[in-house]
């Protein structure tokens, strides 16, 4: 009777460590994105493993270049004549989703944007969707 006990707890282990293991993401984005991505994942504490091969993926979060804007000197100058200088140092944007490889459906889609440019918006944006994947995909998928 002792020795089934002990083979139970350890079948439960196992079972326990094979529900808790990470999902696995390859990032398709441009260069300098995928890399804030895989950053990004590691900061914000997200629950997935990034991959650099997208054949060992279970899932591949997909980008859309980023796109930034520069307010330009004089459009800061007439934007702050008025008091609102806001976003005077442009702004950056990017939609990414997250798809299933097994089946290649859509499981979750975000959209966010910045008010800055450059690369401080590139780690920006990076953090939101890591941020945002772990609260809003990942956490519910336990």
């Amino acid at each position: 009777m002792r020795n089934l006990v002990v083979v139970l707890l350890i079948a439960a282990a196992s079972v326990s460590t094979i529900a808790q293991a990470p999902v696995t993401i390859f990032v398709d984005a441009d260069g300098g994105f995928s890399s804030a991505m895989a950053a990004a994942f590691l900061k914000k504490k997200v629950p997935a493993t990034v991959v650099a091969d997208k054949d060992h993926a279970e899932y591949v979060l997909r980008a859309a270049p980023v796109y930034s804007k520069d307010e330009s000197g004089a459009g800061k100058v007439a934007r702050c004549l008025f008091l609102d200088c806001a976003g005077m140092n442009g702004f950056s944007t990017v939609s990414v989703e997250l798809i299933k490889k097994d089946d290649s459906s859509i499981v979750w889609a975000y959209q966010v944007r910045k008010a800055n440019s450059g690369p401080v918006a590139i780690q920006s944006l990076s953090e939101a969707v890591a941020k945002h994947l772990k609260d809003d995909y990942l956490k519910k998928q336990k």
